[in-house]
């Protein structure tokens, strides 16, 4: 690294119109470029691998810029912490069919003293609005606590110009006590669209809304004739021409029993009975009683359910959002194969939808859970494509109290690795009664045929899905010149130990 690089600094400009004030408000940043090393690579590319960042995402982002990644990122999506003053925890699971819980463990702390979270947003928006594609976006994912002064600030980082739209989510429906809330139920979150500049013309494919209707639903809100279920809409500026073409189709409705007339003469379009003519639009019918609606999408999205209706998705981690909203989000303002950047990676939603829909990605996160999580998700994708986990020097590794039986042998050039007696004393700790069976306490494991030392290169990855199932402890693999063989175990508390033959 150059000494040009060896420190990031970016100011905002000077603009005009209403801006936030807060104790020591500093509109720059300026961050020392970190060493990062990789401590985890999956799948050999001589392209710019997908990055997992552990450490500071401050640091992280300045890393970004000084290594090329400046104005490459077309799709920022952040769910920052939201200045809640709260602690976010998981609970401590077993895993298998019973999945006791015993107690939980804090993956991060949301608490700062006043104007520190606006300070710590604003050194972070300013490097993210450098690493942003010139025809890129920003959203920004927060609730009521701190919207609309995360908005202006956004206004004075970027300039209002850029404001695209805010979108108002309904993560959740208000139930329990929550119906009986002062000053109605809280059910929304914000989710600030910003483009990178004024002039930006952004990647943008608005997204359909599809409603499946019964057969009774569908009569009770449209038209039916002898092809089927239809709504009408006024014809607008449509010309003589094409209104003939659309009721020779069939597509022209007349209103009061009337019929259409064609005024040749006088080039009309007109209902024979009075009454404004209209356009059909038939409802798509899939099946014997399924109707399918078409609506454009607006900034309410009501349609996309929280994590409490789809328990399937839950990875066991605080304030995870739904595969749904993201793939709305991804599919809306980027392209298979654009970089999509989330420096508040957590659950790891972002990167898995990214993932799945052929983005390339990166996350960044503080805590050393979330990286685990979010690689987990990806381990687990029926299409994993290389990535690298890079931790910052000085950043600490994950706790190591685990133990192990691991037996290696050979025949017919592949290799089987067992694993056995598997022994968290964290997880041991915390229980009342011995483990029956060693596997309910093991998130996963993995094997790496060739370990080098240095970096994890895992060739096997057992991390099942969902709670109930176990890791399975016996793996095959094809041999290798290299014969030092590494096994990676992940206890259900997030410790971690690498273990080698």
């Amino acid at each position: 690294m150059t000494e040009e690089t060896a420190r990031i600094e970016v100011c905002a400009p000077e603009r005009d119109g209403p801006t936030l004030s807060w104790p020591g408000k500093r509109l720059c940043a300026r961050v020392d470029v970190p060493s990062l090393h990789t401590v985890e690579s999956f799948g050999a590319t001589n392209d710019a691998p997908n990055l997992l960042l552990h450490g500071d995402n401050l640091c992280s982002l300045a890393w970004l810029l000084a290594n090329g990644y400046r104005g490459q990122i077309r799709l920022i999506y952040i769910d920052p912490p939201f200045d809640s003053d709260g602690d976010y925890t998981s609970a401590n699971r077993l895993r298998g069919q019973r999945g006791e819980v015993f107690g939980s463990r804090v993956q991060y702390r949301d608490r700062r003293q006043d104007g520190d979270y606006l300070q710590f947003m604003a050194e972070r928006l300013l490097l993210l609005k450098e690493l942003l594609h010139p025809d890129g976006t920003l959203w920004l994912h927060c609730d009521h606590r701190a919207s609309t002064r995360l908005q202006l600030l956004l206004e004075e980082i970027f300039g209002a110009e850029c404001y695209l739209n805010t979108i108002a989510w309904r993560s959740q429906v208000a139930r329990g006590a929550k119906v009986h809330a002062r000053f109605f139920p809280r059910s929304t979150h914000s989710i600030h669209i910003f483009a990178a500049t004024a002039q930006a013309e952004p990647t943008w494919h608005p997204p359909r809304r599809e409603i499946e209707m019964t057969r009774a639903e569908a009569a009770a809100q449209f038209m039916e004739d002898e092809r089927g279920f239809f709504r009408t809409s006024h014809p607008g500026s449509y010309r003589f021409e094409t209104l003939v073409q659309l009721h020779a189709q069939g597509r022209i409705y007349a209103p009061h029993g009337g019929d259409v007339v064609i005024d040749e003469a006088n080039r009309r379009v007109y209902a024979s009975n009075g009454g404004n003519i209209g356009v059909k639009y038939y409802v798509e019918q899939r099946g014997r009683d399924r109707f399918i609606v078409t609506r454009a999408v607006d900034n309410l999205w009501d349609d996309i359910p929280g994590l409490g209706t789809i328990p399937s998705e839950d990875v066991n981690y605080p304030t995870q959002k739904t595969e749904g909203l993201l793939q709305r989000i991804l599919g809306t303002a980027s392209e298979p194969g654009d970089w999509v950047l989330d420096a508040f990676a957590g659950s790891g939603t972002s990167v898995a939808v990214a993932n799945k829909l052929a983005r390339r990605w990166i996350g960044c996160d503080d805590n050393w859970g979330s990286i685990r999580t979010t690689a987990g998700r990806i381990y687990r994708a029926n299409s994993v494509v290389p990535f690298e986990i890079r931790r910052q020097d000085g950043h600490p590794a994950p706790p190591n109290s685990i133990t192990a039986s691991v037996h290696t042998h050979h025949a017919d050039g592949i290799l089987h690795i067992s694993v056995d007696d598997v022994r968290s004393a964290a997880v041991l700790l915390h229980l009342s009664t011995p483990l029956v069976d060693w596997r309910t306490g093991v998130q996963s494991i993995a094997v790496d045929p060739a370990y080098d030392g240095v970096v994890f290169r895992p060739q096997v990855v057992d991390a099942p899905a969902g709670r109930k199932t176990l890791v399975t402890g016996e793996y095959s693999l094809p041999m290798t010149q290299n014969g030092v063989v590494a096994v990676q175990i992940v206890d259900v508390m997030g410790n971690e130990v690498v273990l080698v033959e």
